[in-house]
């Protein structure tokens, strides 16, 4: 008797979750993190076919969302242009890097399928201004949405109207570490938009960068900033999901209050000039469901994918971006409130867990322990 009604308390929750997850209406968002289509700059490095290659194989993986996000490491620039940022000195010890992608290229990020890049990191300015609004005129002409520095990207999405606002650690950015600017900047936003999204350039970089800690980074003599406290700072203040960048490898993600932080979404398309030798190449596309009226986290997936050649994302069939998603996350956080499920889904663990599932699959489902 006591099995048959455990069977029943089952299959009726199972019907309920499905249900009331079902209700919500969401807004689908894809993200993924450094983009670099290609430089003239240190080395010219370009594809083939003004990037079609890129379009051919990863493209339709970035199709049916609301939004399609991406962070843009680099200008777009025209023939003429000369890189400004590096002193000639650091240039030749291969300590700064300037990546100056010729105009054309941009026709193959809308064509992948991005609609709104962030503009605020160490590279946007790699050109001068000239290249970083040069950028920006491209990025208008294909209808590809620009976040800038100090700046706001603006969506309307079926009832909702959407923020994506950047910050950095630039002199020129809101500072990842100024909290107290970050919350006023999102309290103001609050005021106007109905769900905001947070985009943030911090943490050191490389291989060795792939944990998160719960203290300011220093990279370089530079301030990266604390994306732990960051992150729950800009969330405590009103933003609805954060999605990071810059260490140019994937770390963990958690669930925060109902809302998902993407600590790094690493490398995803970095042609030529940035290393994705091991974990740097190594990657996901996030695709998240929100819900449209509170912002909350329901659900989503990791697809894995990683880059070969000179930096050519494809997908991976081995699901390696997720494990290491996956283990990362249970290493760095304590309660990330995320379900993994090895088919790459992720649930948040709080208010939309996943279809009841027969028991003989519970093995596949981490971040929860199974009732015996």
């Amino acid at each position: 008797m006591h099995l048959t009604r455990l069977k029943f308390f089952v299959v009726v929750l199972g019907i309920i979750v499905m249900h009331g997850t079902e209700l919500n209406a969401q807004i689908k968002i894809k993200a993924v993190g450094d983009i670099m289509l290609g430089s003239v700059t240190p080395k010219k490095i370009l594809p083939p076919d003004e990037g079609k290659e890129f379009v051919e194989s990863i493209g339709d993986l970035l199709q049916a969302a609301d939004i399609v996000f991406g962070n843009l490491e680099g200008t777009f620039i025209e023939d003429e242009m000369e890189p400004q940022k590096c002193s000639e000195r650091s240039r030749k010890a291969a300590t700064c890097y300037e990546f100056g992608m010729p105009e054309y290229l941009a026709e193959s990020l809308k064509e992948i399928g991005f609609n709104v890049v962030n503009q605020d990191n160490n590279h946007s300015v790699d050109y001068g201004e000239e290249g970083y609004i040069l950028t920006q005129e491209k990025l208008s002409e294909l209808g590809i949405k620009f976040i800038p520095k100090k700046g706001v990207a603006e969506f309307t999405i079926k009832n909702s109207r959407v923020a994506f606002i950047a910050f950095g650690y630039s002199e020129n950015s809101y500072h990842i570490s100024d909290l107290e600017n970050a919350k006023n900047v999102i309290s103001k936003l609050n005021d106007r938009f109905d769900i905001i999204i947070v985009s943030f350039h911090g943490g050191a970089e490389g291989k060795d960068a792939i944990h998160v800690p719960d203290s300011t980074e220093i990279y370089l003599g530079e301030n990266r900033g604390n994306v732990y406290a960051f992150a729950h700072t800009v969330i405590d203040a009103g933003a609805d999901m954060v999605l990071g960048h810059g260490p140019h490898v994937l770390r963990a993600m958690e669930v925060y209050k109902n809302k998902l932080i993407a600590y790094s979404l690493g490398n995803f398309l970095t042609y030529g000039n940035i290393n994705i030798g091991g974990v740097s190449g190594i990657n996901i596309i996030l695709e998240a469901e929100i819900d449209e009226n509170t912002g909350d986290f329901l659900r989503g997936k990791l697809i894995s994918v990683k880059q070969i050649g000179y930096g050519i994302p494809v997908p991976d069939k081995t699901n390696e971006g997720f494990q290491l998603v996956k283990t990362l996350t249970l290493k760095d956080i304590s309660n990330s409130h995320l379900l993994f499920i090895n088919s790459g889904a992720i649930f948040n663990s709080m208010i939309a867990p996943p279809p009841i599932r027969p028991m003989e699959d519970t093995k596949n489902i981490t971040g929860i322990r199974a009732i015996d």
